[in-house]
């Protein structure tokens, strides 16, 4: 059995080498993707270590740029009526001055190839099938080495996927996957090792071994991702401020930290999925180029996710943005969040009866309101869901996750959540937290298992 399995990914210039390791070793800053042609000039590995020093080495190879010259001049070099096999040819040019000079690129790639355990060939199913492609594979192919195809690109709808199989079986390749880097399937993992472990039976266990490593590593993710969202809505909800309805400061305040909040959990979403703190989201969350109309208080975004306001919903000391809706309001802004207009209010606190009328007069206890912590929760699970499938060399901005219907569209907190509302000391925006609190870590934990 193999304690260390070696995989030189090989392939043309250009075909998203460099792009599907991003993939399979969730490192976006691995190697250099560019659409300039030969972005990598050197061969570059990178080790993923198992348990009882075992470990998969994949090498990044440079891409092969002119196989045609390169066909030609091997067998120019073998002597006529030789009976060298494949290896021996290679053997033969790796030893001549060529391969330092003009087929420097090359020789980098077959050399690396021979010294590993299997070839991962990755193919641009975009590209028509040209007579360069097959002297490329009749080159690898004299390596002996067992060699997995990739077609890569297959989400695009201007591909020649039947064009390149049977180029591939007539070159006598028959191991082949469907393997987007940039979209991969569900599946994709899991199908491209078990296809390696047929070919290379001695690294069945390694490959086994890291498939039950991945699939670990997913469920810790998934559960800390929830924890991170769970501990912020407990925060938001046991969030509040002292003040004057007509305060529009204080409610500007207390929108700009739980906008605040929501970006540290942002931040460490991103963090958990090995994503750059840095990146872009169509929906433009908010701190990353946002936009004010996917803000967290804008009533057209609750909308966008099925949350709809109810008429004059009030609760406890928490007054609703609706109430502002109902009077001609827009959006959650300065006027409205957490509170609202206070000509408003004083339109319909009559509705309401002598507390609100008293909270009116003076002082209150205001705090988020359910609709926009609700909110808050979607759109948090919505970036976990969509990190949680995309490909780390998927380049193009942050599209937010689809979700089955869910309890939080309705705007109501649960059980478990609406309990934060008594315990002020719970949350990091207010003054005295107590984070270590076993209640709230219980509560935390709740909060967690009911994401979804």
């Amino acid at each position: 059995m193999l304690s260390t399995l070696k995989l030189a990914v090989v392939g043309h210039a250009n075909v998203g080498k460099t792009s599907l390791l991003r993939t399979l070793i969730r490192n976006s800053h691995f190697g250099h993707v560019s659409d300039s042609p030969g972005t990598t000039r050197h061969v570059e590995s990178i080790t993923l270590p198992l348990e009882h020093h075992k470990s998969i080495v994949f090498y990044d190879t440079p891409g092969l740029e002119d196989s045609l010259a390169l066909y030609d001049y091997i067998n120019q070099l073998v002597p006529a009526n030789s009976k060298l096999d494949g290896i021996d040819k290679l053997t033969f040019f790796l030893q001549s001055p060529e391969s330092e000079n003009v087929f420097n690129q090359e020789a980098k790639v077959i050399r690396q190839l021979l010294n590993s355990d299997a070839a991962i060939y990755v193919i641009d199913a975009r590209e028509p099938v040209l007579a360069k492609y097959h002297d490329e594979l009749a080159i690898l192919a004299n390596s002996d080495k067992p060699i997995l195809a990739v077609l890569n690109f297959i989400s695009d709808s201007d591909q020649n996927e039947k064009e390149w199989k049977k180029l591939l079986s007539r070159i006598g390749i028959h191991a082949i996957i469907r393997f987007d880097a940039v979209f991969p399937p569900l599946d994709g993992e899991e199908r491209l090792y078990h296809s390696l472990a047929l070919l290379v039976e001695p690294a069945k266990e390694i490959l086994d071994n890291w498939l039950d490593k991945i699939a670990q590593i997913r469920e810790s993710r998934n559960q800390t991702a929830n924890q991170i969202i769970a501990e912020t809505l407990v925060d938001v909800t046991a969030f509040y401020e002292m003040a004057k309805l007509n305060d529009n400061q204080a409610i500007t305040d207390m929108q700009n930290k739980v906008r605040k909040r929501e970006q540290i959990a942002i931040n460490e979403l991103l963090k958990l999925y090995q994503f750059d703190s840095t990146q872009e989201s169509e929906e433009n969350l908010p701190l990353i180029k946002g936009r004010y109309n996917a803000d967290l208080f804008n009533v057209d975004a609750l909308k966008t996710v099925g949350i709809h306001l109810t008429k004059g919903f009030v609760s406890g000391a928490t007054i609703g943005a609706s109430i502002d809706l109902a009077t001609g309001g827009i959006s959650l802004g300065s006027a409205a969040l957490i509170g609202a207009a206070v000509g408003s209010l004083m339109q319909t606190a009559k509705h309401y009866g002598a507390r609100m009328r008293y909270q009116l007069s003076g002082y209150s206890k205001l705090s988020v309101d359910d609709v926009i912590i609700c909110f808050l929760s979607l759109r948090l699970i919505r970036l976990k869901e969509s990190l949680n499938h995309r490909s780390h060399a998927d380049m193009s901005p942050v599209k937010l996750s689809k979700l089955d219907k869910s309890e939080w569209e309705k705007g109501m907190l649960p059980k478990s959540l609406k309990v934060a509302r008594r315990y002020s000391h719970w949350s990091i925006l207010n003054k005295g937290t107590k984070r270590n609190d076993k209640k709230r870590q219980s509560t935390i934990r709740d909060v967690a298992e009911q994401l979804h």
